[in-house]
């Protein structure tokens, strides 16, 4: 089909895999076996087996299996055997997407002895086994109910970074459940790190802090015997990665799992280059990716009548709603030439992503599991381990950006059966690099992930923290941090003292605790009915708000059009409205920069300058346009005045040249240098930004690339690719 498109395609097959068998040294509980036994399971695979003996042995384990092998098998066994063998014991599941807590939490709740509905309420369960009863329960921002019945009853925490980040501060500080988080920390025997991967660069930096906190809080109520249960995905440093999150190296580090022995089906993994336009534009080259998917489901639906169970995978949240659109007009009309009128579902194909409420989402993923759907549109959130049933087709629009996202995406299917995976390239040039060697893109080592437990600026604010946990004193903090880093920090000293040789005091015990990413408003978009509010999109930040939610702007809901009438926001409420379009809007804007301080600059050879400081970074909307839903034509632009410009100040780096040069070769060295400061700077893509210019008048209208944090600055990452560029520079 490829060659009738005038694309080019290489296909290459994964083999079919046999289950591979292991036992436990010793027997699991009776109620357990049982269990299992309902489950349809009479036999561990290999790699779970070993995994729960060292975990029973006492050892931390890091394991790196593929998707859908059984990995939270690897927990949830020796998290609800210790529930049954001691009554005190608790266990801390992280996670970083709320939708895979609350898959977690439906999981659990599967053991329950009796099915019962005691207690049980969305976000929290009470599980039954044999005589006991387990409370389990979601703590996050919201459902102050279900966060009460947690810490009053709960046993098993399942929760996120974040909010784990404000709860450390529960046994010493908090008034009302003070008590109940010292029960908790005290008797936590497991800490469950789901998706490790997923805690790099800035993020990750961060994270190792709070596990050290955490051991911290749990060690001064005298537990210091905390395990550790991570799982990953295939990354190139799995147990590094493990044992730099934690701080637990040496006898104390952990053991990695990387043998799968769970089966699989073949797979076909066919890379997909669409065909060259015959009328090129200065946008586009090739055939959009989503018309070569819609036509290779088309030929599907007329050789077979039918369409397998799909999962698109797309860069953003937008694109999903659109494609979904697209998708459902496309398919439904060719089913209805295929099937002589018979009725179809008005919706085949739904969009998913982070800003649909937890409702929301658990309804979709329920659809998809009956067959209710055809297929989801997801972003990477789904390429994640929750549980949405058997797929047997996956689109990739784009590169996933790493080997892992592409594995884990890619093991979406042949679960039950034979899958295929199409990664369609996209007209981006790294894209179009791997398409013309699939060869190096198939067999590329996969990437290691890095973060700095050593950076002065965050060791210095979690040893803040840490102390302020205790109570405002902490003895041998060189246990948990690396103080020698914190005292490189500007003003750490002035807000820590060292009172004696190894303990310390915060010379102000009233600390104020930042959002461990910095983090702007944010807002609910709202369907009025009356008495009542319908949450459609939740989680949206300020910058997306201008971008996507701005006054006037029609967007896709549930595959219809609303329209943004009001913005309150002293309620942090979007209000909107179904509106009859035949489009949608995509917004026109532009970001201005300011240098409020200038920290350092250098010229290097009279051809480059590099200057680092602190900046303000305005975005504004002057209109936008109308996008056509059927046919994809675009309007002429409309004026926007109505909507005030976004602020926010962080850390910058600019880079000039002085003696000229081209837009085009501006953009080139952009390019070069945001590929590569995460190889030379222990940080992830997520945690700058750039973007070149030969206009800004900031900078005298010379040509000038800008480079920021876009976690609001601290981090001290425009530092360090200041030392490392300045190295690199002054050697050309």
């Amino acid at each position: 089909m490829g060659a009738k498109l005038g694309s080019t395609v290489e296909q290459y097959s994964v083999p079919a895999r046999e289950a591979i068998f292991g036992d436990l040294e010793k027997p699991l509980p009776e109620i357990l076996t049982e269990k299992l036994a309902q489950k349809g399971i009479a036999q561990l695979y290999s790699h779970q087996a070993d995994a729960i003996n060292k975990v029973r042995n006492g050892e931390n384990v890091v394991i790196t299996t593929g998707t859908a092998s059984g990995k939270s098998m690897v927990y949830t066994i020796p998290v609800l055997e210790s529930f049954i063998e001691n009554d005190d014991s608790t266990v801390l599941y992280l996670s970083p997407l709320k939708a895979l807590t609350r898959d977690q939490l439906q999981s659990l709740a599967t053991f329950d002895y009796e099915k019962s509905l005691t207690e049980s309420s969305f976000g929290y369960k009470t599980i039954k086994l044999g005589d006991k009863k387990i409370g389990a329960g979601v703590l996050e921002r919201g459902s102050d109910s279900v966060k009460e019945l947690t810490y009053q009853s709960a046993r098993y925490w399942l929760t996120n970074v974040h909010f784990l980040h404000f709860l450390l501060r529960g046994p010493a500080h908090y008034h009302k459940n003070k008590q109940h988080c010292k029960r908790f920390f005290k008797n936590l025997k497991y800490v469950i790190i789901d998706e490790l991967h997923a805690y790099n660069g800035v993020l990750g930096s961060k994270v190792a802090m709070l596990m050290r906190r955490l051991r911290n809080v749990c060690n001064a109520l005298g537990n210091t015997n905390l395990q550790f249960i991570a799982c990953s995905a295939s990354i190139g440093n799995p147990k590094e990665l493990a044992e730099e999150i934690t701080g637990l190296k040496g006898k104390n580090g952990f053991s990695l799992i990387q043998q799968d022995g769970s089966p699989s089906y073949e797979r076909e993994i066919l890379l997909w280059n669409p065909g060259l336009l015959e009328q090129k534009s200065d946008n586009r080259t090739r055939r959009a990716p989503i018309t070569e998917a819609l036509e290779i489901l088309k030929s599907i639906a007329g050789t077979y009548k039918m369409l397998p169970k799909t999962i698109f995978f797309y860069g953003n949240r937008r694109a999903t709603t659109t494609a979904s659109f697209d998708l459902n007009n496309a398919i439904r009309s060719r089913l209805a030439e295929l099937t002589d009128g018979v009725d179809i579902p008005s919706e085949l194909f739904s969009p998913f992503h982070a800003q649909l409420n937890a409702y929301k989402k658990q309804e979709i993923m329920d659809k998809l599991k009956k067959g209710e759907l055809v297929g989801i549109v997801s972003t990477s959130a789904l390429e994640m381990g929750i549980d949405i049933g058997d797929l047997n087709l996956c689109f990739m629009i784009g590169y996933a950006g790493s080997k892992a996202s592409f594995l884990q995406q890619a093991g979406r299917v042949g679960r039950k059966g034979p899958g295929l995976v199409i990664q369609i390239f996209q007209e981006d040039p790294l894209e179009q690099y791997y398409a013309a060697n699939p060869k190096e893109f198939m067999e590329r080592e996969a990437e290691h992930v890095t973060i700095d437990v050593s950076n002065p600026n965050i060791v210095a604010e979690h040893l803040q923290y840490a102390t302020h946990e205790l109570n405002g004193t902490i003895s041998s903090p060189h246990n948990f941090f690396k103080v020698s880093a914190a005292r490189k920090a500007d003003g750490f000293l002035e807000k820590m003292k060292e009172v004696s040789k190894g303990t310390w005091k915060l010379v102000d015990p009233e600390i104020k605790y930042n959002f461990l990413l910095s983090s702007s408003k944010l807002y609910n978009v709202i369907h009025n009915q009356g008495l009542t509010n319908e949450t459609l999109y939740e989680g949206v930040d300020e910058r997306s708000l201008l971008r996507d939610y701005h006054l006037g702007a029609v967007f896709l809901y549930n595959q219809k059009t609303y329209k943004v009438t009001r913005i309150l926001h002293s309620k942090n409420e979007i209000c909107a409205l179904p509106v009859k379009a035949d489009y949608t809007t995509r917004s026109q804007i532009f970001d201005s920069f300011h240098v409020l301080d200038v920290v350092k600059e250098n010229t290097i050879h009279d051809l480059v300058k590099l200057g680092r400081g602190q900046v303000e970074i305005t975005r504004h909307l002057f209109g936008y346009k109308k996008v056509q839903l059927f046919g994809g034509g675009t309007s002429e632009l409309i004026q926007e005045s109505n909507m005030y410009p976004v602020r926010y100040t962080t850390e910058g780096l600019w880079v000039q040249f002085p003696g000229g040069v081209s837009e085009g070769a501006l953009h080139v060295v952009e390019h070069a240098i945001a590929s590569a400061i995460p190889t030379i700077v222990k940080c992830s893509h997520s945690d700058f930004s750039l973007m070149s210019s030969t206009n800004l008048k900031e900078f005298d209208n010379k040509p000038t690339i800008v480079c920021y944090e876009t976690g609001g600055g601290g981090a001290g990452i425009m530092e360090a690719i200041e030392e490392r560029l300045l190295h690199i520079f002054k050697r050309v």
